[in-house]
């Protein structure tokens, strides 16, 4: 009966630690923000309603940076929280209308 115990427990600890990982898998890394664009910076950054936000390098951010213009409205998504100056854009959702 002990090697039976031990076994469930390691399928536990095994099937435990997969789920972890699809959770954390499915966590939105960072804060998003809605507003509409007011100046955009090349590959670099957008400004958003006068706060700028740094585009991450390689991101999908980046490439739809390029078909964005100043008065659309985008819903971002950053890397970290929008308070810490290090967070970067790493996702743009431009809104439909505009």
């Amino acid at each position: 009966m002990n090697t039976r115990n031990g076994l469930f427990a390691a399928i536990t600890a095994v099937v435990g630690a997969f789920a972890a990982g699809s959770v954390g898998a499915n966590t939105v890394p960072g804060d998003i923000i809605t507003g509409n664009v007011t100046a955009v910076n090349g590959h670099q950054s957008l400004n958003i309603q006068g706060q700028v936000y740094r585009l991450k390098d390689g991101s999908p951010a980046v490439a739809a940076a390029a078909h964005l213009s100043p008065g659309q409205a985008v819903t971002v998504q950053l890397d970290g929280p929008a308070s810490s100056p290090s967070s970067q854009v790493i996702n743009v959702v431009p809104h439909a209308g505009r």
